[in-house]
Protein backbone atom coordinates (compact mmCIF):
# COMPACT_ATOMS: atom_id res chain seq x y z
CA UNK A 1 0.00 0.00 0.00
CA UNK A 2 1.01 3.64 -0.21
CA UNK A 3 1.57 3.94 3.53
CA UNK A 4 3.85 0.90 3.45
CA UNK A 5 5.94 2.36 0.63
CA UNK A 6 6.22 5.63 2.51
CA UNK A 7 7.48 3.89 5.66
CA UNK A 8 9.95 1.80 3.66
CA UNK A 9 11.29 4.90 1.93
CA UNK A 10 11.75 6.54 5.33
CA UNK A 11 13.67 3.49 6.53
CA UNK A 12 15.92 3.34 3.48
CA UNK A 13 16.63 7.04 3.85
CA UNK A 14 17.73 6.71 7.46
CA UNK A 15 21.48 6.93 8.38
CA UNK A 16 21.57 3.20 9.03
CA UNK A 17 21.28 2.60 5.29
CA UNK A 18 23.93 5.13 4.23
CA UNK A 19 26.98 2.96 4.93
CA UNK A 20 29.57 2.77 2.13
CA UNK A 21 28.98 0.30 -0.66
CA UNK A 22 30.80 -2.97 -0.15
CA UNK A 23 30.85 -2.91 3.65
CA UNK A 24 31.87 -6.31 4.94
CA UNK A 25 29.49 -8.48 6.92
CA UNK A 26 29.74 -7.96 10.65
CA UNK A 27 29.93 -10.98 12.94
CA UNK A 28 27.49 -10.62 15.81
CA UNK A 29 26.64 -13.26 18.42
CA UNK A 30 23.09 -13.77 19.63
CA UNK A 31 24.27 -13.12 23.18
CA UNK A 32 25.16 -9.56 22.13
CA UNK A 33 21.51 -8.83 21.39
CA UNK A 34 20.38 -10.44 24.65
CA UNK A 35 22.89 -8.56 26.80
CA UNK A 36 22.28 -5.26 25.01
CA UNK A 37 25.90 -4.86 23.87
CA UNK A 38 24.70 -4.25 20.29
CA UNK A 39 22.03 -1.48 20.36
CA UNK A 40 19.17 -1.78 17.91
CA UNK A 41 19.27 0.81 15.16
CA UNK A 42 16.37 3.04 14.29
CA UNK A 43 15.70 1.05 11.13
CA UNK A 44 15.49 -2.16 13.12
CA UNK A 45 12.84 -0.60 15.34
CA UNK A 46 10.91 0.41 12.22
CA UNK A 47 11.04 -3.06 10.71
CA UNK A 48 10.06 -4.63 14.02
CA UNK A 49 7.09 -2.29 14.16
CA UNK A 50 6.02 -3.18 10.62
CA UNK A 51 6.24 -6.88 11.39
CA UNK A 52 4.36 -6.50 14.66
CA UNK A 53 1.40 -4.87 12.89
CA UNK A 54 1.34 -7.47 10.15
CA UNK A 55 2.85 -5.31 7.38
CA UNK A 56 5.13 -8.10 6.23
CA UNK A 57 2.66 -10.91 6.82
CA UNK A 58 2.66 -13.56 4.04
CA UNK A 59 -1.14 -13.46 4.16
CA UNK A 60 -1.07 -9.85 2.93
CA UNK A 61 1.81 -10.08 0.48
CA UNK A 62 2.78 -13.48 -0.93
CA UNK A 63 6.07 -12.06 -2.15
CA UNK A 64 7.41 -11.80 1.40
CA UNK A 65 8.81 -14.75 3.34
CA UNK A 66 8.81 -14.90 7.12
CA UNK A 67 11.45 -16.51 9.27
CA UNK A 68 9.58 -18.32 12.00
CA UNK A 69 12.55 -19.12 14.24
CA UNK A 70 12.14 -17.22 17.54
CA UNK A 71 14.70 -14.68 18.65
CA UNK A 72 16.87 -15.23 21.73
CA UNK A 73 14.95 -12.50 23.54
CA UNK A 74 11.71 -14.40 23.12
CA UNK A 75 10.21 -11.90 20.61
CA UNK A 76 9.31 -12.62 16.99
CA UNK A 77 11.89 -11.32 14.52
CA UNK A 78 10.89 -9.00 11.73
CA UNK A 79 9.79 -10.61 8.50
CA UNK A 80 12.39 -10.23 5.76
CA UNK A 81 11.47 -9.54 2.13
CA UNK A 82 13.06 -11.82 -0.45
CA UNK A 83 14.70 -8.87 -2.16
CA UNK A 84 16.66 -8.15 1.04
CA UNK A 85 18.37 -11.53 1.18
CA UNK A 86 22.09 -11.88 0.59
CA UNK A 87 22.91 -12.29 -3.05
CA UNK A 88 19.52 -10.99 -4.10
CA UNK A 89 21.14 -7.97 -5.83
CA UNK A 90 24.44 -6.30 -6.53
CA UNK A 91 24.60 -4.41 -3.23
CA UNK A 92 26.17 -7.11 -1.05
CA UNK A 93 29.79 -7.97 -0.52
CA UNK A 94 31.76 -10.21 -2.82
CA UNK A 95 30.16 -13.54 -3.59
CA UNK A 96 32.96 -15.54 -2.09
CA UNK A 97 33.39 -13.57 1.12
CA UNK A 98 33.43 -15.47 4.42
CA UNK A 99 32.68 -14.37 7.97
CA UNK A 100 33.23 -15.95 11.38
CA UNK A 101 30.20 -16.15 13.69
CA UNK A 102 30.41 -17.11 17.36
CA UNK A 103 27.56 -19.05 18.97
CA UNK A 104 25.99 -17.62 22.10
CA UNK A 105 26.57 -20.95 23.83
CA UNK A 106 30.34 -20.71 23.54
CA UNK A 107 30.68 -23.11 20.61
CA UNK A 108 33.63 -22.77 18.20
CA UNK A 109 33.45 -20.13 15.52
CA UNK A 110 31.53 -21.10 12.40
CA UNK A 111 32.05 -20.02 8.81
CA UNK A 112 29.37 -18.11 6.90
CA UNK A 113 29.61 -18.21 3.11
CA UNK A 114 27.47 -16.30 0.63
CA UNK A 115 27.37 -17.78 -2.86
CA UNK A 116 24.83 -16.88 -5.49
CA UNK A 117 21.88 -16.04 -3.27
CA UNK A 118 22.59 -18.82 -0.73
CA UNK A 119 24.08 -18.29 2.71
CA UNK A 120 25.81 -21.21 4.42
CA UNK A 121 26.39 -20.87 8.18
CA UNK A 122 28.19 -23.87 9.62
CA UNK A 123 25.83 -26.80 9.00
CA UNK A 124 22.89 -24.51 8.22
CA UNK A 125 21.97 -23.42 4.70
CA UNK A 126 19.81 -20.34 4.11
CA UNK A 127 18.45 -20.16 0.62
CA UNK A 128 17.45 -17.05 -1.26
CA UNK A 129 13.98 -17.30 0.24
CA UNK A 130 15.47 -16.67 3.67
CA UNK A 131 14.37 -19.99 5.21
CA UNK A 132 17.03 -21.87 7.23
CA UNK A 133 17.09 -25.57 6.53
CA UNK A 134 17.33 -26.69 10.16
CA UNK A 135 15.40 -23.83 11.71
CA UNK A 136 18.23 -22.88 14.09
CA UNK A 137 19.78 -19.86 12.33
CA UNK A 138 18.08 -16.49 12.19
CA UNK A 139 19.08 -14.08 9.45
CA UNK A 140 18.64 -10.38 10.09
CA UNK A 141 19.39 -7.98 7.25
CA UNK A 142 18.97 -4.28 6.74
CA UNK A 143 18.09 -3.09 3.21
CA UNK A 144 20.29 -3.05 0.15
CA UNK A 145 22.54 -5.77 1.55
CA UNK A 146 24.30 -3.48 4.06
CA UNK A 147 24.57 -4.07 7.81
CA UNK A 148 23.77 -7.80 7.55
CA UNK A 149 23.99 -9.65 10.88
CA UNK A 150 24.05 -13.42 11.03
CA UNK A 151 23.82 -15.24 14.35
CA UNK A 152 22.91 -18.68 15.53
CA UNK A 153 20.16 -19.34 18.09
CA UNK A 154 19.01 -22.76 19.28
CA UNK A 155 15.35 -23.59 20.01
CA UNK A 156 14.06 -21.81 23.09
CA UNK A 157 13.22 -25.07 24.84
CA UNK A 158 16.90 -26.09 24.75
CA UNK A 159 17.63 -23.21 27.09
CA UNK A 160 15.12 -24.33 29.72
CA UNK A 161 17.03 -26.01 32.58
CA UNK A 162 16.22 -29.59 33.50
CA UNK A 163 14.98 -28.53 36.93
CA UNK A 164 12.31 -26.32 35.37
CA UNK A 165 11.28 -29.02 32.91
CA UNK A 166 10.82 -31.42 35.81
CA UNK A 167 8.52 -28.91 37.50
CA UNK A 168 6.48 -28.63 34.29
CA UNK A 169 6.23 -32.38 33.73
CA UNK A 170 5.07 -32.94 37.31
CA UNK A 171 1.57 -32.01 36.16
CA UNK A 172 1.34 -35.03 33.84
CA UNK A 173 0.31 -38.55 34.75
CA UNK A 174 2.43 -41.59 34.05
CA UNK A 175 0.97 -42.50 30.66
CA UNK A 176 1.47 -38.94 29.39
CA UNK A 177 5.06 -38.95 30.63
CA UNK A 178 5.76 -42.16 28.72
CA UNK A 179 4.37 -40.62 25.53
CA UNK A 180 6.42 -37.44 25.91
CA UNK A 181 9.59 -39.47 26.46
CA UNK A 182 9.40 -40.45 22.77
CA UNK A 183 9.70 -36.86 21.52
CA UNK A 184 13.48 -36.51 21.73
CA UNK A 185 16.50 -37.75 23.64
CA UNK A 186 16.56 -34.81 26.01
CA UNK A 187 12.92 -35.32 26.92
CA UNK A 188 13.63 -38.99 27.51
CA UNK A 189 16.51 -38.23 29.88
CA UNK A 190 14.42 -35.68 31.79
CA UNK A 191 11.27 -37.81 31.90
CA UNK A 192 13.02 -40.67 33.70
CA UNK A 193 14.22 -38.43 36.48
CA UNK A 194 13.18 -40.23 39.72
CA UNK A 195 11.65 -36.98 40.97
CA UNK A 196 8.88 -37.36 38.36
CA UNK A 197 7.99 -40.86 39.49
CA UNK A 198 7.14 -40.30 43.12
CA UNK A 199 3.55 -40.85 42.01
CA UNK A 200 2.73 -43.53 39.43
CA UNK A 201 -0.79 -42.97 38.13
CA UNK A 202 -2.25 -45.23 35.45
CA UNK A 203 -5.82 -44.85 34.17
CA UNK A 204 -8.07 -46.54 31.64
CA UNK A 205 -9.30 -50.03 30.85
CA UNK A 206 -7.04 -50.20 27.81
CA UNK A 207 -3.95 -50.15 30.04
CA UNK A 208 -2.71 -53.35 31.65
CA UNK A 209 -1.68 -52.52 35.19
CA UNK A 210 0.81 -55.40 35.41
CA UNK A 211 2.54 -54.53 32.15
CA UNK A 212 2.67 -50.79 32.87
CA UNK A 213 4.10 -51.32 36.35
CA UNK A 214 6.68 -53.77 34.99
CA UNK A 215 7.91 -51.39 32.28
CA UNK A 216 8.08 -48.36 34.56
CA UNK A 217 9.82 -50.12 37.43
CA UNK A 218 12.30 -51.83 35.09
CA UNK A 219 13.42 -48.44 33.81
CA UNK A 220 13.52 -46.82 37.25
CA UNK A 221 15.19 -49.73 39.03
CA UNK A 222 17.94 -49.80 36.41
CA UNK A 223 19.21 -46.53 37.89
CA UNK A 224 19.81 -48.03 41.37
CA UNK A 225 22.32 -50.57 42.63
CA UNK A 226 19.98 -52.79 44.64
CA UNK A 227 17.24 -52.92 42.00
CA UNK A 228 14.71 -51.08 44.17
CA UNK A 229 12.81 -47.85 43.56
CA UNK A 230 12.88 -46.02 46.90
CA UNK A 231 11.63 -42.82 45.29
CA UNK A 232 8.20 -44.25 44.41
CA UNK A 233 5.75 -43.15 47.11
CA UNK A 234 2.31 -43.53 45.55
CA UNK A 235 0.82 -45.98 43.04
CA UNK A 236 -2.69 -45.19 41.82
CA UNK A 237 -4.62 -47.37 39.37
CA UNK A 238 -8.03 -46.03 38.39
CA UNK A 239 -10.74 -45.95 35.72
CA UNK A 240 -10.67 -49.66 34.99
CA UNK A 241 -6.90 -50.22 35.08
CA UNK A 242 -6.49 -53.43 37.06
CA UNK A 243 -3.70 -55.27 38.81
CA UNK A 244 -3.14 -58.96 39.53
CA UNK A 245 -1.15 -60.79 42.19
CA UNK A 246 1.92 -60.71 39.94
CA UNK A 247 1.89 -56.92 39.69
CA UNK A 248 1.22 -56.55 43.41
CA UNK A 249 4.17 -58.81 44.26
CA UNK A 250 6.39 -56.77 41.94
CA UNK A 251 5.37 -53.61 43.78
CA UNK A 252 6.12 -55.16 47.16
CA UNK A 253 9.66 -56.13 46.00
CA UNK A 254 10.61 -52.99 44.09
CA UNK A 255 8.82 -50.22 46.03
CA UNK A 256 9.47 -50.79 49.74
CA UNK A 257 8.91 -47.11 50.62
CA UNK A 258 5.43 -46.83 49.14
CA UNK A 259 2.94 -44.93 51.32
CA UNK A 260 -0.21 -44.78 49.14
CA UNK A 261 -1.72 -47.61 47.10
CA UNK A 262 -4.96 -47.55 45.11
CA UNK A 263 -5.94 -50.68 43.16
CA UNK A 264 -9.67 -50.38 42.57
CA UNK A 265 -11.73 -53.20 41.05
CA UNK A 266 -8.78 -55.60 40.82
CA UNK A 267 -11.02 -58.62 41.33
CA UNK A 268 -8.20 -61.19 41.06
CA UNK A 269 -6.14 -59.86 43.98
CA UNK A 270 -5.89 -62.43 46.79
CA UNK A 271 -5.22 -62.24 50.52
CA UNK A 272 -1.70 -63.68 50.19
CA UNK A 273 -0.48 -61.07 47.70
CA UNK A 274 -1.95 -58.27 49.80
CA UNK A 275 -0.38 -59.68 52.97
CA UNK A 276 3.04 -59.78 51.27
CA UNK A 277 2.67 -56.13 50.31
CA UNK A 278 1.63 -54.81 53.72
CA UNK A 279 4.38 -56.89 55.35
CA UNK A 280 7.21 -55.58 53.14
CA UNK A 281 5.96 -52.02 52.66
CA UNK A 282 6.23 -50.94 56.26
CA UNK A 283 5.42 -47.27 55.55
CA UNK A 284 2.04 -47.92 53.91
CA UNK A 285 -0.50 -45.44 55.26
CA UNK A 286 -3.21 -45.21 52.60
CA UNK A 287 -4.83 -48.30 51.05
CA UNK A 288 -7.80 -48.27 48.67
CA UNK A 289 -8.87 -51.73 47.47
CA UNK A 290 -12.40 -50.82 46.39
CA UNK A 291 -14.07 -53.68 44.53
CA UNK A 292 -11.42 -56.32 45.30
CA UNK A 293 -14.02 -59.03 45.79
CA UNK A 294 -11.65 -61.82 46.91
CA UNK A 295 -10.18 -59.95 49.88
CA UNK A 296 -11.47 -61.23 53.22
CA UNK A 297 -8.97 -59.61 55.62
CA UNK A 298 -5.69 -57.72 55.82
CA UNK A 299 -3.06 -59.50 57.86
CA UNK A 300 0.71 -59.47 58.33
CA UNK A 301 2.64 -62.58 57.37
CA UNK A 302 3.30 -64.71 60.49
CA UNK A 303 6.79 -65.30 61.86
CA UNK A 304 7.91 -61.68 62.13
CA UNK A 305 10.15 -60.92 65.07
CA UNK A 306 9.29 -58.74 66.80
CA UNK A 307 5.60 -58.73 65.85
CA UNK A 308 4.36 -55.37 64.63
CA UNK A 309 1.21 -53.52 63.60
CA UNK A 310 0.41 -51.75 60.37
CA UNK A 311 0.70 -47.98 60.06
CA UNK A 312 -2.46 -47.70 57.95
CA UNK A 313 -4.46 -44.55 58.59
CA UNK A 314 -6.80 -44.71 55.58
CA UNK A 315 -8.55 -47.91 54.48
CA UNK A 316 -11.29 -48.13 51.84
CA UNK A 317 -12.98 -51.54 51.58
CA UNK A 318 -15.98 -50.40 49.54
CA UNK A 319 -17.63 -53.25 47.61
CA UNK A 320 -15.33 -55.87 49.15
CA UNK A 321 -18.22 -58.31 49.40
CA UNK A 322 -16.11 -61.08 51.00
CA UNK A 323 -15.27 -59.02 54.09
CA UNK A 324 -17.08 -60.47 57.11
CA UNK A 325 -17.08 -59.96 60.88
CA UNK A 326 -13.98 -62.13 61.34
CA UNK A 327 -12.12 -60.05 58.77
CA UNK A 328 -13.16 -56.83 60.52
CA UNK A 329 -11.70 -58.20 63.75
CA UNK A 330 -8.34 -58.97 62.11
CA UNK A 331 -8.24 -55.60 60.36
CA UNK A 332 -9.09 -53.64 63.50
CA UNK A 333 -6.47 -55.50 65.52
CA UNK A 334 -3.71 -55.01 62.92
CA UNK A 335 -4.55 -51.37 62.14
CA UNK A 336 -4.83 -49.52 65.47
CA UNK A 337 -3.92 -46.16 63.87
CA UNK A 338 -6.90 -46.08 61.50
CA UNK A 339 -8.46 -42.64 61.09
CA UNK A 340 -10.62 -43.24 57.99
CA UNK A 341 -12.49 -46.51 57.44
CA UNK A 342 -15.06 -47.11 54.69
CA UNK A 343 -17.09 -50.32 54.61
CA UNK A 344 -19.70 -49.34 52.03
CA UNK A 345 -21.71 -52.29 50.70
CA UNK A 346 -19.78 -54.85 52.73
CA UNK A 347 -23.00 -56.81 53.02
CA UNK A 348 -21.61 -59.52 55.33
CA UNK A 349 -20.66 -57.07 58.08
CA UNK A 350 -23.02 -57.10 61.08
CA UNK A 351 -23.21 -55.61 64.57
CA UNK A 352 -20.84 -58.32 65.83
CA UNK A 353 -18.06 -57.03 63.60
CA UNK A 354 -18.63 -53.36 64.42
CA UNK A 355 -17.94 -53.89 68.11
CA UNK A 356 -14.22 -54.52 67.37
CA UNK A 357 -13.76 -51.10 65.78
CA UNK A 358 -13.97 -48.93 68.94
CA UNK A 359 -12.01 -51.53 70.90
CA UNK A 360 -8.89 -51.25 68.72
CA UNK A 361 -9.25 -48.15 66.49
CA UNK A 362 -9.62 -45.48 69.14
CA UNK A 363 -8.46 -42.67 66.81
CA UNK A 364 -11.15 -43.27 64.17
CA UNK A 365 -12.70 -40.04 62.87
CA UNK A 366 -14.60 -41.15 59.77
CA UNK A 367 -16.64 -44.33 59.35
CA UNK A 368 -19.08 -45.41 56.66
CA UNK A 369 -21.24 -48.53 56.88
CA UNK A 370 -23.74 -47.36 54.27
CA UNK A 371 -25.70 -50.14 52.55
CA UNK A 372 -24.63 -52.63 55.22
CA UNK A 373 -28.18 -53.81 55.64
CA UNK A 374 -27.40 -56.09 58.59
CA UNK A 375 -26.34 -53.20 60.82
CA UNK A 376 -28.91 -52.27 63.49
CA UNK A 377 -29.22 -49.98 66.51
CA UNK A 378 -27.07 -52.39 68.52
CA UNK A 379 -24.19 -51.74 66.17
CA UNK A 380 -24.61 -47.99 66.71
CA UNK A 381 -24.50 -48.55 70.47
CA UNK A 382 -21.03 -50.05 69.98
CA UNK A 383 -19.86 -47.30 67.63
CA UNK A 384 -20.97 -44.66 70.14
CA UNK A 385 -18.00 -45.74 72.27
CA UNK A 386 -15.78 -43.78 69.89
CA UNK A 387 -17.13 -40.70 71.64
CA UNK A 388 -16.01 -37.21 70.69
CA UNK A 389 -13.35 -38.56 68.31
CA UNK A 390 -15.95 -39.50 65.67
CA UNK A 391 -16.65 -36.64 63.26
CA UNK A 392 -18.15 -38.41 60.22
CA UNK A 393 -20.70 -41.23 60.19
CA UNK A 394 -22.73 -42.71 57.35
CA UNK A 395 -25.47 -45.27 57.97
CA UNK A 396 -27.27 -44.58 54.69
CA UNK A 397 -29.77 -47.25 53.64
CA UNK A 398 -29.27 -49.20 56.87
CA UNK A 399 -33.02 -49.68 57.13
CA UNK A 400 -32.82 -51.32 60.57
CA UNK A 401 -31.42 -48.16 62.16
CA UNK A 402 -33.99 -46.09 64.09
CA UNK A 403 -34.30 -43.17 66.50
CA UNK A 404 -32.89 -45.22 69.37
CA UNK A 405 -29.52 -45.77 67.71
CA UNK A 406 -29.16 -42.20 66.44
CA UNK A 407 -29.98 -40.74 69.85
CA UNK A 408 -27.11 -42.65 71.44
CA UNK A 409 -24.74 -41.56 68.67
CA UNK A 410 -25.83 -37.92 69.05
CA UNK A 411 -25.32 -37.88 72.83
CA UNK A 412 -21.97 -39.68 72.89
CA UNK A 413 -20.42 -38.35 69.65
CA UNK A 414 -21.25 -34.70 70.31
CA UNK A 415 -18.51 -33.34 68.00
CA UNK A 416 -20.11 -34.92 64.95
CA UNK A 417 -19.75 -32.81 61.80
CA UNK A 418 -21.37 -35.05 59.18
CA UNK A 419 -24.23 -37.53 59.44
CA UNK A 420 -25.80 -39.46 56.59
CA UNK A 421 -29.00 -41.29 57.54
CA UNK A 422 -30.55 -41.30 54.07
CA UNK A 423 -33.11 -44.05 53.61
CA UNK A 424 -33.44 -44.83 57.33
CA UNK A 425 -37.22 -44.57 57.29
CA UNK A 426 -37.52 -45.29 61.03
CA UNK A 427 -35.76 -42.01 61.85
CA UNK A 428 -38.15 -39.22 62.91
CA UNK A 429 -38.28 -35.83 64.61
CA UNK A 430 -37.36 -37.36 67.98
CA UNK A 431 -33.80 -38.21 66.98
CA UNK A 432 -33.44 -34.99 64.96
CA UNK A 433 -34.30 -32.94 68.06
CA UNK A 434 -31.68 -34.78 70.13
CA UNK A 435 -29.15 -34.47 67.31
CA UNK A 436 -29.72 -30.72 67.02
CA UNK A 437 -29.25 -30.12 70.75
CA UNK A 438 -26.29 -32.47 71.20
CA UNK A 439 -24.31 -31.72 68.01
CA UNK A 440 -24.37 -27.94 67.48
CA UNK A 441 -21.24 -28.16 65.30
CA UNK A 442 -23.04 -30.18 62.64
CA UNK A 443 -22.11 -29.01 59.13
CA UNK A 444 -23.71 -31.57 56.80
CA UNK A 445 -26.84 -33.69 57.24
CA UNK A 446 -28.61 -36.08 54.88
CA UNK A 447 -32.03 -37.26 56.12
CA UNK A 448 -33.58 -37.99 52.76
CA UNK A 449 -36.60 -40.31 52.86
CA UNK A 450 -36.79 -40.06 56.66
CA UNK A 451 -39.97 -39.42 58.66
CA UNK A 452 -39.04 -35.81 59.45
CA UNK A 453 -41.45 -32.86 59.58
CA UNK A 454 -41.28 -29.07 59.93
CA UNK A 455 -40.89 -29.39 63.72
CA UNK A 456 -37.64 -31.29 63.32
CA UNK A 457 -36.35 -28.75 60.79
CA UNK A 458 -37.15 -25.87 63.14
CA UNK A 459 -35.18 -27.48 65.98
CA UNK A 460 -32.32 -28.17 63.59
CA UNK A 461 -32.28 -24.60 62.29
CA UNK A 462 -32.28 -23.01 65.74
CA UNK A 463 -29.54 -25.24 67.20
CA UNK A 464 -27.27 -25.71 64.16
CA UNK A 465 -26.95 -22.27 62.53
CA UNK A 466 -23.64 -23.21 60.87
CA UNK A 467 -25.20 -25.91 58.72
CA UNK A 468 -23.68 -25.90 55.21
CA UNK A 469 -25.29 -28.86 53.44
CA UNK A 470 -28.75 -30.33 53.93
CA UNK A 471 -30.52 -33.02 51.92
CA UNK A 472 -34.28 -33.52 52.38
CA UNK A 473 -34.99 -35.53 49.26
CA UNK A 474 -38.25 -37.49 49.37
CA UNK A 475 -39.24 -36.05 52.77
CA UNK A 476 -43.00 -35.92 52.17
CA UNK A 477 -43.85 -34.16 55.44
CA UNK A 478 -41.69 -31.10 54.78
CA UNK A 479 -43.50 -27.87 53.81
CA UNK A 480 -42.59 -24.26 53.06
CA UNK A 481 -42.65 -23.39 56.77
CA UNK A 482 -39.79 -25.74 57.61
CA UNK A 483 -37.76 -24.55 54.63
CA UNK A 484 -38.30 -20.92 55.66
CA UNK A 485 -36.95 -21.68 59.15
CA UNK A 486 -33.84 -23.29 57.68
CA UNK A 487 -33.31 -20.34 55.33
CA UNK A 488 -33.74 -17.73 58.07
CA UNK A 489 -31.45 -19.30 60.69
CA UNK A 490 -28.87 -21.09 58.49
CA UNK A 491 -27.85 -18.22 56.27
CA UNK A 492 -24.52 -19.80 55.45
CA UNK A 493 -26.24 -22.75 53.75
CA UNK A 494 -24.39 -23.69 50.57
CA UNK A 495 -26.30 -26.71 49.27
CA UNK A 496 -29.96 -27.74 49.71
CA UNK A 497 -31.66 -30.75 48.14
CA UNK A 498 -35.48 -30.53 48.06
CA UNK A 499 -36.12 -32.95 45.23
CA UNK A 500 -39.51 -34.70 45.38
CA UNK A 501 -40.65 -32.51 48.31
CA UNK A 502 -43.90 -30.55 48.64
CA UNK A 503 -42.20 -27.17 48.40
CA UNK A 504 -43.77 -24.21 46.60
CA UNK A 505 -42.28 -21.08 45.12
CA UNK A 506 -42.54 -19.33 48.52
CA UNK A 507 -40.10 -21.71 50.18
CA UNK A 508 -37.80 -21.47 47.18
CA UNK A 509 -37.81 -17.66 47.32
CA UNK A 510 -37.08 -17.69 51.06
CA UNK A 511 -33.91 -19.69 50.45
CA UNK A 512 -32.88 -17.36 47.64
CA UNK A 513 -33.51 -14.34 49.86
CA UNK A 514 -31.57 -15.38 52.96
CA UNK A 515 -29.03 -17.89 51.61
CA UNK A 516 -27.38 -15.94 48.82
CA UNK A 517 -24.81 -18.59 47.86
CA UNK A 518 -27.00 -21.65 48.25
CA UNK A 519 -27.28 -24.15 45.39
CA UNK A 520 -30.79 -25.61 45.35
CA UNK A 521 -31.48 -29.03 43.85
CA UNK A 522 -35.15 -29.45 43.02
CA UNK A 523 -37.55 -31.14 40.61
CA UNK A 524 -40.09 -28.32 40.24
CA UNK A 525 -39.88 -26.80 36.74
CA UNK A 526 -41.65 -23.69 38.02
CA UNK A 527 -38.58 -22.69 40.05
CA UNK A 528 -36.42 -22.10 37.00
Amino acid sequence: SGSDRYLLDRIRGSPAFQSPRGTHLKAVGSADFIDGRIPLTKSQHYTDGLSRYGRFSPNLDQGYHTLVSPSPSGQQQASIPASWQTGGGNHGGSGGGTNSTSSSHGSPAQTNTSVGGTVTTGNTIITGSGRPVDGTTILTSLGNGHGISLYRAGPLFDRVPDELMVRIFEWLDSSELCNIARVCRRFESVIWNPALWKIIKIKGEENSGDRAIKIILRRLCGQTRNGACPGVERVLLADGCRLTDRGLQLLSRRCPEITHLQIQNSVTITNQALSDLVTKCTNLQHLDITGCAQITCININPGLEPPRRLLLQYLDLTDCASICDAGIKVIARNCPLLVYLYLRRCIQVTDAGLKFIPNFCIALRELSVSDCTSVTDFGLYELAKLGATLRYLSVAKCDQVSDAGLKVIARRCYKLRYLNARGCEAVSDDSINVLARSCPRLRALDIGKCDVSDAGLRALAESCPNLKKLSLRNCDMITDRGIQCIAYYCRGLQQLNIQDCQISIEGYRAVKKYCKRCIIEHTNPGFC
